[in-house]
């Protein structure tokens, strides 16, 4: 393992150690958890909508087609 030295403001540590406490883990832990969430490929961070925010025709017919069948 390798260690790193962090500067933060006050309000940032405040939080990680809120979140270490609720969560019951070390902040080591919750560092991980994040790394491993912003890593993930794109596709699994977009809303299942902004999968398709690159083609606007696209997604105005999906929401048109659900507004109109959602009965």
């Amino acid at each position: 393992m390798k260690k790193i030295e962090l500067e933060l403001e006050p309000e940032t540590y405040n939080k990680i150690e809120k979140l270490s406490q609720t969560h019951h883990c070390q902040v080591s832990d919750l560092i991980k958890a994040m790394i491993e969430q912003l890593t993930q490929p794109e596709v699994m961070n977009d809303s299942l909508i902004g999968q398709w925010s690159g083609d606007a025709d696209l997604v105005d017919q999906l929401i048109e087609d659900m507004l109109q069948h959602r009965n």
